[in-house]
């Protein structure tokens, strides 16, 4: 499981640096092989292990094609997947065109979410959690999230 926030730099090829904690079950599960794409709702891009990302491909491919939700899923997530395999010192390259979706800059915000990680320009990540402290403040808290006990 990918947990935490991890502030990285982009270095001058496009290149991030996987948090070290990270790199380990990355080899182990599926040897440094991943899938980069890009948000399907948000100016962010998501990194799943190759597993991980197969599994999700297969719930995809089961929705009804000529559904527009299921076609914007699979046109902005599957169209725009990118494999890629971390190097010997664990970074991975985002190609320009990703960079360019998030507004990549130099530095980045890795957020682990369970089975894959978010790609944030860490500006844009700043605006994306004020924004959703105000919708959280404008919107009833679901009744699956109040039985939740912290």
């Amino acid at each position: 499981m990918f947990r935490g926030i991890h502030l990285l730099s982009i270095d001058a090829k496009g290149r991030i640096k996987i948090p070290i904690r990270h790199q380990e079950q990355i080899h182990k599960y599926c040897s440094g092989q991943m899938i980069l794409s890009i948000h399907p709702d948000d100016e962010c891009l998501v990194l799943y292990q190759l597993p991980d990302w197969k599994m999700l491909e297969r719930k995809i491919a089961k929705l009804p094609s000529l559904n527009v939700h299921s076609k914007k899923l699979s046109r902005k997530l599957i169209g725009h997947a990118h494999e890629c395999d971390l190097d010997k010192i664990g970074r991975i390259l985002i190609p320009n065109s990703h960079k360019n979706y998030a507004n990549l800059k130099s530095k980045a915000i890795l957020s682990g979410q369970g089975h894959s990680f978010e790609i944030w320009d860490e500006d844009q990540w700043k605006i994306q959690i004020e924004k959703l402290e105000r919708l959280s403040n404008q919107i009833e808290i679901p009744q699956e999230i109040l039985k939740i006990s912290l």
